[in-house]
């Protein structure tokens, strides 16, 4: 009897300008089970020239190339036929407003490049490994609705039984809206918190980034939102029309709510839900701290930070929204959010702030109609 076939390998084009990283990724790329480098290329214009010949099903891409930019590359590529890009990209510097940059046009993950020591490379190894399975998941995703006939129910409620509320919803302010994202959450966190500018409610945002990116991440929200944003530190207050960012390393960030005003906590601490900082370590303060005078966002990535913050926040009487999976880069997180009953609306992503401002602002109406 002869063995089954072995499952066809994912299939990767490298794109980097230093030979050194051609093969050292093709070497990672083809030591990870199920995935085969399929080849290689030195500039962005090869790299055009070789994603139509041989079709990768996933892209790895330096920004820093000779000629055309990696950005110009990134863009043609999504607007062509769009397939998951890992960007592999030096640390520091002007290299981490390209790689915000590149997350904001539809890359869906970033690798910082090892610096040399032992400790760094093996570090780079896992997480090559790691986001590359995040690409395959995101690849699933991208075929999948390429085959959908249909288009998922727009704004809705999740199909389960509501749970009971501890106490009405207050009125009187503006709620917090307290948003969760890891991969593919850059630009839909910016897509969020753009169209709910207007609103000028108090937001806090954990996304899922390394130090020295979460910085840089809030001043571009800023930009492109107007609001104040800002990477949180210890001790900032919260107000309408301004946000915080969590920042990346090893301090998780929590609200309290102190004499009337709503405080930013930085403590440090092991992983939760394998994540430091954790959706779900903010929003579980959340809900202690706000109780139903709040709004909980799960948005895009991996794994299933956030789920049990969400539930909790859903019991403690805030209402909770996740972004449907068919506008998720990855339905990992809301995925986990809604089998677990967290969630109260399934939200298509360039409905959520809509949805979220209706909330907040037509609360006092709904109750008296």
């Amino acid at each position: 009897m002869s063995a089954p076939a072995a499952a066809t390998p994912v299939t990767v084009l490298v794109v980097d300008d230093s030979l050194l990283m051609q093969k050292l990724m093709t070497q990672i790329v083809n030591a990870t089970p199920g995935f085969r480098v399929i080849g290689v290329a030195g500039s962005a214009e090869e790299g055009w020239d070789r994603i139509q010949e041989l079709r990768p099903d996933i892209l790895t891409l330096d920004l820093e190339l000779p000629g055309r930019h990696g950005l110009k590359l990134l863009a043609r590529v999504l607007k062509q036929d769009p397939l998951p890009v890992l960007i592999v990209s030096a640390f520091g510097g002007p290299g981490a407003d390209n790689t915000i940059q590149a997350l904001e046009l539809g890359a869906i993950d970033f690798i910082e490049k090892p610096d040399g020591t032992g400790q760094t490379l093996d570090s780079f190894v896992r997480h090559v490994g790691s986001a590359l399975q995040r690409a395959s998941a995101s690849r699933r995703l991208i075929l999948a609705t390429k085959a959908m006939t249909q288009a998922v129910s727009a704004v809705g409620e999740v199909g389960r039984a509501p749970l009971a509320r501890s106490e009405p919803r207050p009125a009187g302010r503006a709620p917090l809206v307290a948003i969760g994202a890891s991969t593919g959450g850059v630009p839909a966190v910016q897509t969020v918190m753009r169209d709910l500018a207007p609103s000028r409610l108090p937001m806090v945002v954990v996304q899922h980034m390394p130090a020295g990116y979460t910085a840089k991440f809030a001043a571009r929200l800023a930009a492109a939102t107007g609001l104040d944003v800002k990477e949180a530190e210890d001790g900032d207050r919260l107000r309408p029309g301004g946000a915080v960012v969590a920042p990346g390393g090893n301090r998780h960030l929590e609200i309290e709510e102190r004499r009337g005003e709503l405080v930013c906590v930085l403590r440090e601490g092991a992983l939760v839900s394998g994540h430091c900082p954790s959706v779900d370590v903010m929003f579980h303060s959340v809900a202690r701290a706000l109780g139903a005078h709040a709004i909980g966002v799960l948005l895009t990535g991996m794994g299933r930070d956030g789920a049990d913050g969400l539930l909790a926040m859903r019991r403690a009487g805030a209402e909770t929204l996740i972004q449907s999976g068919e506008t998720c880069v990855v339905n990992g997180m809301p995925k986990a959010a809604f089998e677990i009953g967290a969630a109260e609306r399934v939200v298509p992503l360039a409905q959520i702030g809509g949805v979220v401002a209706s909330l907040a602002g037509d609360r006092p109406q709904q109750r008296t109609a």
